[in-house]
């Protein structure tokens, strides 16, 4: 299972729950950005087979509960290659 990270600007009720919505998250192992197609629950319980996201604000703090996401479809990096 991967963890991912998502930043919130303002609230969480700006997250939309138990349906799909485009976000973009960061993979805690690679560190890489991406835009993807996902369904994020707060309750992971709900969710066993997602993978681990973790919500923190712009300023950095993190939510101190793991949400749950399951990615449906990848958009494409956010970050870029230096290559």
């Amino acid at each position: 299972m991967a963890t991912y990270e998502l930043f919130v600007v303002k609230e969480l009720s700006e997250l939309k729950q138990d349906e799909e919505t485009i976000v973009e998250v960061r993979n805690m192992a690679t560190v890489e950005t991406r835009r993807v197609r996902a369904i994020l629950s707060s309750s992971p319980k709900k969710m066993p087979d997602a993978d681990t996201l973790w919500i923190r604000w712009g300023r950095g703090y993190k939510h101190p509960e793991p949400w749950a996401i399951r990615i449906v479809e990848d958009l494409g990096s956010l970050t870029q290659s230096f290559e």
